[in-house]
């Protein structure tokens, strides 16, 4: 299908967050220009690589070797970096509102801003809970691990992980290896609100899982919604009180607020409609990728970042389509992909077309593949 060229001359594009697809688009950009004037605007000068955040936290890597440079990036594609939060957007007068009160014009804006943490803002949990988005938040949850385990009078760390998806999961397995590495003992306890660990995940992965987690001494509580956090312990609806020190917030997708009063189609969860080429429903200038953007056509898709690198080169595509008049590209997601979980033990469990393996050989194919990703955006 070809598109209408919607402007001529020197566009104006605006890439608002610093997802995975836009990490690419910039770097495309930076290979060969299609003479933009670009504006990146993000939280922060830093993009962490979520794949690479259950290593961080474990000490397998470093801050610097799970984070890319987004200004520098954005210099290298010949555009400039601003520093601000996304609050709203106008699409009749074409403006992006902040957090400061700044406004950014554009003729084409594309958003790459993830997802909230579902729940984390309820007053009765946000004063004793550690959040986990953005991502850059983990730096400081590393130094409350850390704090924790060298106290002198914790004979024993308590920590919940609210959430059984796969973060949850791989964050509760790199907590343990922490307290293992220092010495401490530990009662981690994994409380998923749902009926089971790793929904969506095949039932292998998910025996395996919990074998993993048992193995660990880290009990799993399903059917067990966090309704309250309080200092030494979190309440779940059915009325247990579970021990945390330190309780981690790793539930489910909800999105930003900043498309809510735009006029913009968004689903029933308030994330922008897009159709098969990532435009926004009855806007061809708007655009958005990964969690934030939900596929009209295919609404089941997961809130996975593996999805998210996958619309990259579409994004690109699509843009370039809408600059030039060209075809657009139709993104169709895949059924499956390779699942790869840290268990924070020099090994990894992966899962792929029905096989489920856990073991050395995984953890360096999944170090691998993460490096290799960051690789590009250096």
């Amino acid at each position: 299908m070809t598109v209408q060229r919607l402007v001529t001359g020197r566009v104006r594009l605006l890439l608002v967050g610093a997802g995975h697809a836009h990490l690419e688009i910039l770097r495309r950009l930076a290979l060969s220009p299609p003479g933009v004037e670009l504006t990146v605007v993000s939280t922060g000068p830093r993009h962490h690589y979520s794949g690479m955040v259950p290593g961080y936290l474990q000490g397998t890597y470093s801050e610097d070797e799970i984070a890319v440079d987004v200004p520098r990036l954005a210099g290298r594609s010949g555009g400039r970096f601003v520093a601000g939060r996304a609050v709203g957007i106008d699409p009749r007068e074409r403006r992006v509102a902040l957090a400061s009160g700044e406004e950014l014009p554009y003729d084409l804006v594309s958003f790459a801003v993830g997802s909230e943490t579902a729940g984390v803002d309820d007053p009765a949990v946000r004063e004793h809970v550690e959040r986990v988005k953005p991502i850059a938040r983990m730096a400081a949850l590393r130094t409350r691990l850390l704090d924790l385990v060298q106290r002198e009078e914790a004979g024993e760390a308590a920590i919940a992980v609210v959430g059984g998806g796969a973060g949850g999961v791989e964050i509760a397995l790199a907590a343990a290896r922490v307290l293992e590495g220092a010495g401490v003992a530990g009662r981690l306890t994994v409380l998923e609100g749902g009926p089971e660990i790793l929904a969506g995940s095949t039932g292998r992965f998910r025996a395996r899982a919990l074998e993993i987690l048992a193995a660990r001494g880290i009990a799993v509580a399903t059917g067990s919604r966090v309704i309250a956090a309080r200092a030494g312990e979190v309440e779940t609806a059915a009325g247990a009180v579970v021990p945390a020190d330190l309780a981690i917030w790793l539930t489910g997708a909800v999105a930003q607020p900043l498309f809510q009063d735009s006029g913009l189609a968004v689903d029933e969860r308030g994330f922008l409609l897009v159709d098969d080429a990532l435009r926004a429903l009855g806007d061809p200038r708007v655009f958005a990728a990964g969690d934030c953007g939900t596929l009209a056509r295919y609404p089941e898709t997961p809130k996975a970042g593996v999805y998210a690198v996958r619309e990259a080169p579409i994004l690109w595509h699509s843009l370039l389509a809408t600059l030039t008049g060209g075809p657009a590209p139709r993104y169709r997601p895949q059924r499956g992909f390779l699942s790869l979980l840290n268990t924070a033990d020099g090994c990894a469990l992966l899962s792929y077309k029905g096989m489920v393996s856990h073991g050395r050989w995984a953890w360096r194919l999944k170090d691998w593949i993460d490096r290799r990703f960051m690789a590009r955006y250096r």
